[in-house]
């Protein structure tokens, strides 16, 4: 019906409703054509016709030394498909996938979920190293020299992760649907660019792979994009301790911790929103800057 909907026809609740547009001689025709028409709002807590399915393999492995300390890696390959995500900006990063396109059709909604992870490696461990009382060396030391040379070690935690789908929606929803959000479509073109994070930050994928859905219509766009993702991660968390026994029951631990060792930035998300300036820009930094924190600990 396009642009007849937004006509103004009689309103049947004039005289009923007391407040909003319902409270007028006329009202939009595409008002009395919604499913509660008697209402201008409508919302559904916690819909139960939702689905979501995750695959994964997943690797462990673990190495224990002989003379103190581990390694553990854990690898994990998956894939997340559902038709839904959050639409609350705080619980998600870029701001949630946003609201359903059409309520009639939730089908349309399948696509990667918004924190799909298709690699992520963690790799952690903690090494005592060689100097000192029971070590291979310095071991004959003695005293305050003893002290000084023994109980050192390291310890960190090493993250690499992919990035997460992006979710491309509309600035201005011209849908004029009940309640639904509006996405746009896709030109055939490419989305995804190549280059380093730096090279892409005034463009972080092809806009033009998006264009505006015509009024009164739903894009053809899924709700997150598996060629367009956010910058993953990789990060290096590092410590060094020092264990001192003062008594048989009393001892000293100091710790230098570094996050962020190599004091690298991962980029923000983009503007996905078509028809904003900032679409496609990369403004921010998601993650903290190097920290260095120290600690002494008495142990008793």
């Amino acid at each position: 019906m396009g642009s007849k909907l937004q006509d103004l026809v009689p309103n049947p609740f004039f005289g009923i409703a007391s407040v909003g547009t319902l409270a007028q001689p006329t009202v939009a025709r595409g008002q009395l054509l919604r499913p509660y028409p008697q209402y201008t709002g409508f919302l559904m807590k916690n819909p139960t016709n939702r689905n979501s399915i995750y695959h994964s393999g997943q690797l462990n492995v673990e190495k224990r030394f002989g003379r103190g300390g581990s390694l553990v890696a854990a690898y994990t390959w998956s894939k997340l498909i559902s038709d839904t995500d959050t639409i609350s900006g705080w619980l998600e990063q870029g701001g949630g996938a946003g609201n359903v396109q059409n309520f009639y059709n939730i089908r349309a909604e399948r696509s990667l979920a918004l924190y799909d992870t298709p690699h992520r490696a963690v790799i952690s461990y903690i090494v005592d190293l060689p100097f000192g009382k029971g070590q291979m060396l310095g071991h004959d030391l003695t005293g305050i020299p003893g002290k000084l040379v023994s109980g050192w070690g390291v310890n960190g935690v090493t993250t690499f992760q992919s990035g997460n789908p992006l979710p491309i929606s509309v600035a201005s929803n011209t849908s004029n649907s009940f309640g639904g959000g509006q996405r746009p479509n896709r030109t055939g073109l490419p989305a995804q660019l190549d280059g380093s994070a730096q090279s892409r930050l005034n463009q972080w994928f092809n806009t033009a792979a998006f264009s505006l859905p015509p009024a009164f219509t739903f894009g053809n766009a899924s709700r997150t994009m598996p060629d367009v993702r956010s910058q993953g991660i990789n990060n290096f968390d590092f410590t060094v301790f020092k264990n001192t026994a003062i008594t048989e029951r009393a001892g000293l631990q100091f710790r230098a911790e570094i996050f962020n060792l190599f004091n690298r930035v991962q980029f923000g998300y983009p503007g996905t929103a078509i028809g904003q300036p900032q679409f496609g820009v990369t403004s921010g930094q998601y993650n903290n800057p190097r920290l260095v924190q120290f600690a002494l600990r008495l142990l008793f």
